[in-house]
């Protein structure tokens, strides 16, 4: 039990594993062990450090205490051993510890089990400590073994957790003189305690006296030091005030005095600057060079408790501040320090005060060090998270510590604090609180908590009735998307935005929603996005800015992609119609016009490309279908006149010799060589040409041209002659295009008639041995005609005037 809570505590052991418990304590001849289970030794207090404090805890509850207990034989160690001495020393430890128990202030060590005796020891429990000041500091180390911990030794303050000390035992001075009307007597540092908070606490009231009745200030008589008397039965002569030893009189000033030798100790390893080591001759003696012993210890201090340390080690009592005066110097004036200070009395306060207060904590969190935020301030801003009309409160400052902390320490002191929260019953703000800072949690968190206890809350967020909790639950979504499965956003996410946009559609409902959703848009699939998010853009308030900013950016994210299904047709038909207004609203700013425009002109962009585009596709293939049908396979895609049309096997052909093709040619030559149109190309229906296969292949129908009535039966048809003309296929020729002659399917060429009893076509296109930009293969035939009329003129004109007379028959 022990180690579990060394494991868990926050004091500057707590990360050292405890020690087991041993089998038997000192403690347990004591009737105090009947209600508390007693631990290891864990430091020292008192007159010449008489008490032994160990650890332990109540039996009944679990709460952890420290047990200071006295052994009465310890009293022979000190001098010779009697029955008297024995019982002088005990009845002044336990007058020190009833008087403990009177006071009850923040700044005293609070007594938790009053004070046990039997004729062997004494026992009593009090809050939770770490050790005295003089078990820290190292005092009367030389002359007793204090048997505490090493680490304790090594156990050191900042410069503010001094600051903070000191100010609070100049507290504790001030309620004892001027609330109680006592005098301490014994401020050294084995009357000064630090629990596991890290307060300094004042104890030791072994000596207390009254102060005068009528004027506190005035000296009251007291006894002085004596070699005589038991040490542990007297106040440490080296904090003693002069006027004490010289004239046995005390006054609060006394006290103040005693205090300014403690803050010296604390910058000279502990020591004070007066060692006496037990004698009143020493005393006397060091007592002359004081002024110069502090002189040398005031370049170790800060300047602002520098200046003020040498009036409280005034010889003349009456010279020496106040305890009130000195709490209200400028080194004191520290508002982390202040704050700590109404921190520890939190709990008097109503909670009006605290909820006013735990906010401003979380301004000044910053110039307390991080050591006391678990130490001092996580423990007691921990008994408040259980008000539920101050939790709110409470939480800002510890937000402000996980988001300042690193890992492990909000594993190790924050988690087991905050865990408790995320499924017990809030208050409204308390939710909103914990969603709107959810992020912080996601960093600082595992995947284990995040999906076992952040994730479960934020859910549970959103079922609820409350306008403040569902804002701050669609808020809180877009921070944890990225913990998110796909199923969860498309089952839980979007169907409880819907649900709850039904139920409230305000302006920040709406606003939380868009930005949820455009956090999430990428995670849904085409379908749900346009019959879940789609209906949300277009039912938007989108004359409100905070509405009108996350909807563009929706959009426009949704145009950069073809998958969220925003085509042409929604943008013309419902999107744009709802833009559209809002542009000339008096409401929008300059820049969200701006923004508004370019949207508007990207979508017209994208309309007038796609529609443009799809407008094109349609004309051509209507144009290719009507004006030049095409005999197709059925399985071929029409409306692409970049694809080859598919050809169609017709009847077997007989295959022709070239000596029928010489004949024919020749015989037509001869026969027109002297006709008017010699040099006009003569297009011949029935050449035959050379045969690659016993099937034919008949080429699509295109319709070139065809001859008008008009020019009468004599004209010959472009139709004709090109259906029956069939064409010599070469892998090298493009399906468009044979060399040396070019034709475009998009552009066809025009048939030029000339009118006459001899008309014919004149194709555009360039005839090969003609001037052409382009290098034409010759056709086979051709070939086949030069080689066999060398004697003709030109083999163009022969062959010319051959297709005349083939044509006139």
């Amino acid at each position: 039990m022990f180690a579990k809570l060394k494991g868990t505590g926050t004091c500057g052991t707590s990360g050292q594993p405890g020690q087991p418990i041993p089998a038997t304590s000192p403690v347990d001849n004591n009737p105090i062990s009947q209600f508390f289970e007693i631990g290891k030794q864990i430091g020292s207090a008192g007159p010449e450090l008489a008490w032994k404090v160990y650890e332990g805890y109540r039996k009944s509850d679990g709460k952890e205490v420290s047990v200071f207990y006295f052994d009465k034989k310890w009293t022979e160690k000190f001098g010779k051993s009697s029955g008297k001495r024995r019982e002088c020393i005990s009845e002044v430890l336990k007058c020190g510890a009833i008087q403990l128990d009177r006071f009850r202030h923040s700044k005293i060590l609070q007594i938790v089990a009053k004070v046990e005796e039997t004729n062997e020891n004494l026992a009593f429990a009090s809050e939770p400590i770490i050790g005295s000041l003089a078990n820290i500091l190292g005092y009367l180390e030389d002359r007793l073994r204090q048997g505490v911990p090493s680490v304790l030794r090594e156990y050191t303050f900042s410069e503010f957790e001094t600051k903070y000390g000191l100010l609070q035992i100049t507290e504790a001075l001030l309620y004892l003189h001027y609330s109680c009307k006592i005098i301490h007597r014994n401020i050294c540092p084995q009357s000064v305690i630090i629990n596991k908070r890290g307060t300094w606490k004042l104890s030791g009231f072994e000596f207390t006296v009254k102060c005068n009745d009528g004027d506190n200030m005035l000296p009251v008589s007291c006894p002085a030091f004596t070699s005589k008397s038991p040490k542990m039965s007297q106040p440490d002569l080296d904090f003693m005030a002069p006027e004490v030893q010289a004239s046995s009189a005390c006054s609060p000033q006394s006290d103040m005095f005693s205090f300014g030798l403690l803050i010296c100790s604390i910058f000279n390893n502990g020591r004070s600057p007066i060692q006496a080591a037990l004698s009143t001759a020493n005393y006397t003696k060091q007592l002359e060079t004081l002024n110069r012993s502090v002189q040398e210890l005031l370049d170790r201090m800060p300047i602002l408790l520098a200046e003020n340390v040498p009036s409280l080690l005034e010889a003349a009592s009456r010279k020496r501040p106040t305890s009130q005066s000195f709490s209200m110097i400028k080194y004191f004036m520290d508002p982390g320090v202040h704050a700590l200070q109404y921190l520890d009395t939190i709990h008097m306060k109503d909670s009006v005060h605290k909820a006013n207060f735990y906010p401003s904590l979380r301004g000044v969190l910053c110039t307390i060090p991080k050591k006391m935020w678990f130490q001092h301030i996580l423990p007691t801003i921990c008994a408040e998270l259980q008000f539920s009309d101050v939790l709110a409160a409470a939480l800002q400052p510890i937000l402000y510590i996980i988001e300042e902390c690193n890992t492990d320490e909000y594993q190790n002191h924050i988690l087991p604090i905050i865990r408790n929260l995320y499924q017990a019953p809030k208050s409204i703000q308390a939710t909103v609180t914990l969603l709107e800072n959810i992020n912080i949690l996601i960093r600082k968190s595992g995947q284990h908590e995040i999906k076992n206890e952040i994730l479960p809350m934020l859910f549970n967020s959103l079922d609820s009735t409350q306008p403040q909790v569902q804002i701050a639950a669609l808020s809180a979504i877009s921070e944890v998307i990225e913990h998110l499965e796909e199923a969860t956003i498309k089952q839980i996410v979007i169907p409880k935005a819907r649900q709850i946009l039904e139920v409230n559609d305000s302006i920040q409902v709406q606003t939380n929603i868009l930005n949820c959703v455009a956090k999430v848009i990428d995670n849904l699939e085409k379908n749900e996005i346009l019959d879940d998010v789609l209906p949300l853009l277009l039912e938007a308030k989108l004359t409100e800015v905070s509405v009108l900013t996350p909807v563009l950016a929706i959009y426009r994210h949704m145009l950069s992609d073809k998958r969220f299904g925003l085509n042409v047709n929604l943008l013309a038909t419902k999107v744009m119609p709802t833009l559209i207004p809002i542009i000339v609203s008096p409401n929008i700013t300059v820049e969200e016009f701006n923004t508004l425009a370019d949207l508007l002109q990207e979508m017209l962009d994208h309309i007038n490309r796609n529609q443009r585009n799809k407008l094109k596709l349609e004309r051509m293939s209507t144009f290719s279908t009507e004006k030049y049908p095409l005999q197709h396979n059925l399985d071929q895609p029409t409306g692409y006149p970049h694809r080859p049309p598919c050809l169609k096997l017709a009847t077997r052909r007989q295959s022709i010799s070239v000596d029928d093709v010489l004949k024919t040619t020749t015989t037509a030559i001869n026969s027109n060589a002297s006709s008017p149109d010699l040099n006009l190309l003569r297009v011949q229906t029935n050449l035959p040409y050379r045969r690659h296969s016993d099937n034919a292949i008949e080429p699509p129908r295109i319709l070139i041209g065809s001859a008008s009535p008009a020019y009468g039966s004599g004209t010959l048809s472009m139709t004709s002659s090109m259906a029956n003309l069939p064409r010599r296929r070469h892998s090298s020729v493009n399906p468009n295009e044979v060399k040396g002659l070019t034709y475009n399917f998009f552009n066809p060429p025009r048939p030029v008639h000339k009118t006459g009893s001899n008309s014919a076509f004149k194709l555009d296109f360039p005839i090969p041995g003609r001037t052409s930009p382009g290098r034409g293969r010759r056709y086979s035939v051709a070939t086949i005609i030069n080689q066999s009329q060398s004697s003709s003129s030109t083999l163009l004109n022969q062959l010319g005037t051959g297709m005349q007379q083939l044509f006139g028959r």
